[in-house]
């Protein structure tokens, strides 16, 4: 329950008997409320009493109920903040200064830094100022800004007057109150909003100087121009309006990406790579599907317009200076050759800022710590880990091993990378002891084909099942690849350039690696060929063109041929005080692995039954199906048990894997309130 530390605290301080304590808890229970909202209900202290001692706890401002239904916010404002966000916060905006981009909101609970941090990146602010309110009062705000309903204003309002009339007109005022600022001929003015005849007369009484005309209507086409271009796509059409889902939009994106940057070699794969971790990266934060969305925008263009010469990450210019220069003539080139493309702010912002540091001497702005967007220094991370353990043209001149890149960017916090950022993306690439077990048998495949395109579309099926891909162009580099990395498979095109995948195959099957499986998949189609591959020892021959899901298929049973996969261990376990049932879960679905997950607390019992990292089913107690999943998540103590298994398991849930994680995290903070 939300409020007890403050119930505490008051209680200690002789603000609130102790006789009282059970009281106020009971009432908060039985009315879905904070323990602090109790207090003001039960009249143990005046709204404004209450606020203040808050305020002044935590150094900031209150605002009443009475001033807070009188204040009215500029819509530009309202749609940078999702209703979602603002009740999952309960904050409220109630003022932008786009001059210093200053925010100031109001919050129920001032204490929690998610507020300011997920406001911020909304709103693309460079500081947010939270100042405390009424729980009741910011959800009234929410149903007359959101809903155009004032109904909840009206019952607080009568309510709370009978206990205490003066409690709103004792609250802070805030500088600039409901105002929007905005530049015109190089002054800084107060843009005026839309507000009702009794808001005029009030405003006309207040003797309140407006200094800018008034907007005119807002079109379609003028309220489009303030949403990001997720938002746009998600809203419903228009007239001729084309409506496109958001998924859609970046699987374009990212199908197209991933053909160009096949042209260029060790470049293949790179920016979907960078896109996978940052969407980790986002659920891990637990930002707002729109922020991830325009995370994954930056993420998918982030190189577009950059050569293969001219490439450089922010971990290549934190390790060698010389190459800040380099990084400063290509930082632009995505926002300048997609100007006319109405990128969101946050993936704008998260492209621009990339090549800002953490400790402040970065560019363009050399902006510091938070003040940099929380998008650009995630973008930042994942792009440098992506390039260490995929490009063999990275500063140490080969691929990093996923433990080793972490390594390498731990050494660069604080100084180039936000440091909660490189620490989150270890815990999702390794976990501890136990998610490094984990992860072990995660199978690597090689690709051996001249054709980008063949090779675009096999990555982009391989890596959706978990397989690290490593592609190769000819018979030369391939067996050079296989000399110095290990891999599970290798799908290979007969006709190479160099030579062909039988010389290839005969020459892997004297060597050291001999028992690694190799599948054709070829336009060779004669029998011929098929009968030469196969008395070579060929796995498989596939004849082109083929579905890239069946060539993954095959080769997962390929790989589950191979003796030495089945001998690693099958069983891994540890206790949940080391590590939470939904990052056990995580690391499992990152892995996409298959298997039961066994979980003892005391006399409770539960099983998940996991298939290629989704959850298929489950059981705890009588529950069953998503209901179990949701029982065994409130577990916090006890014991975890990981037996792998590759036998298909039927889906009897059919709900997406991270969306039973959001569900019962929402379930949880429900009943904590």
């Amino acid at each position: 329950m939300r409020g007890v530390a403050t119930l505490d605290r008051l209680v200690v301080e002789g603000k609130v008997s102790p006789s009282l304590y059970d009281e106020v808890l009971i009432h908060a229970q039985r009315t879905q409320s904070t323990a602090e909202e109790a207090i003001i209900q039960l009249g143990l202290m005046s709204e404004a009493e209450l606020l203040k001692y808050i305020a002044n706890l935590y150094k900031t401002r209150f605002v009443g109920s009475e001033r807070l239904a009188k204040a009215g916010v500029d819509p530009w404002l309202l749609g940078k903040v999702p209703k979602k966000l603002a009740k999952r916060l309960t904050a409220f905006p109630i003022l932008y200064d786009q001059r210093t981009r200053t925010l100031s909101v109001v919050a129920a609970d001032v204490s929690d830094d998610d507020v300011r941090q997920q406001m911020q990146f909304a709103t693309g602010a460079r500081d947010v100022k939270v100042y405390v309110a009424r729980e009741a009062a910011i959800r009234a705000s929410m149903a007359k800004h959101y809903d155009q309903n004032n109904g909840p204003f009206e019952m607080l309002l009568s309510g709370a007057s009978s206990r205490d009339a003066r409690s709103s007109r004792e609250s802070d005022p805030v500088p600039g109150w409901g105002q929007v600022f905005e530049e015109k001929e190089g002054q800084l003015v107060r843009r005026r909003r839309a507000i009702s005849l009794e808001m005029e007369r009030q405003a006309a009484n207040d003797q309140v100087e407006t200094e800018s005309e008034e907007p005119p209507p807002m079109t379609h086409a003028r309220a489009a121009q303030g949403r990001t271009l997720v938002e746009q796509l998600s809203a419903d059409a228009q007239v001729e309006d084309l409506a496109v889902n958001p998924v859609v939009y970046l699987e374009t994106l990212s199908v197209l990406v991933t053909l160009i940057e096949q042209m260029n070699g060790e470049r293949g794969g790179h920016s979907m790579g960078v896109a996978r971790v940052c969407e980790q990266l986002g659920e891990r934060i637990r930002l707002t599907l729109p922020q991830v969305q325009g995370i994954l925008i930056a993420a998918y263009l982030h190189d577009v317009g950059v050569s293969a010469s001219s490439h450089v990450t922010p971990f290549d210019v934190a390790h060698d200076e010389t190459k800040r220069e380099n990084a400063r003539r290509i930082y632009s080139a995505p926002s300048r050759l997609l100007e006319s493309v109405a990128l969101p702010h946050t993936a704008l912002e998260a492209l621009r800022h990339r090549f800002e540091r953490f400790d402040g001497t970065g560019f363009p702005e050399r902006s510091a710590g938070k003040d940099i967007p929380l998008g650009s220094r995630v973008l930042a991370v994942a792009e440098s880990y992506i390039d260490l353990t995929q490009n063999k043209a990275n500063p140490f001149g080969r691929r990093l091993a996923p433990e080793d890149a972490c390594d390498a960017l731990d050494q660069h916090k604080g100084t180039a990378f936000d440091p909660a950022v490189v620490d989150w993306l270890r815990h999702i690439v390794l976990g501890d002891g136990v998610g490094r077990k984990m992860l072990s048998t995660r199978h690597r495949v090689l690709v051996v084909d001249p054709d980008p395109e063949e090779t675009a579309v096999l990555e982009v099926q391989f890596a959706a099942h978990g397989y690290e891909v490593v592609i190769e162009r000819a018979v030369e580099g391939a067996l050079r690849t296989l000399q110095a990395e290990k891999f599970d498979a290798v799908v290979s095109e007969v006709r190479l350039s160099d030579g062909d995948g039988f010389e290839l195959l005969r020459q892997l099957r004297e060597s050291a690696h001999g028992n690694v499986p190799l599948m054709f998949l070829t336009s060779e189609r004669a029998q011929a060929s098929v009968n030469r591959g196969l008395e070579l020892g060929a796995s498989d021959y596939v004849v082109k063109p083929a579905s890239a899901a069946v060539v993954v298929a095959k080769a997962g049973r390929m790989v589950g041929d191979v003796p030495a996969k089945k001998t690693g261990a099958r069983g891994v376990s540890g206790s949940l005080q080391e590590m939470s049932l939904p990052d056990v879960i995580q690391i499992l679905a990152n892995g996409r692995k298959s298997g039961r997950l066994q979980v003892d607390s005391g006399n409770l019992h539960g099983e998940m039954m996991f298939q290629e990292g989704s959850i298929h089913d489950a059981t705890f107690g009588d529950l069953s199906g998503a209901e179990a999943v949701y029982g065994i998540l409130r577990l916090t103590e006890g014991d975890f048990a990981l037996e792998l298994d590759d036998t298909p398991v039927e889906d009897a849930i059919g709900i997406p894997t991270h969306h039973l994680l959001l569900e019962a995290m929402r379930r949880l903070d429900e009943e904590q309130r």
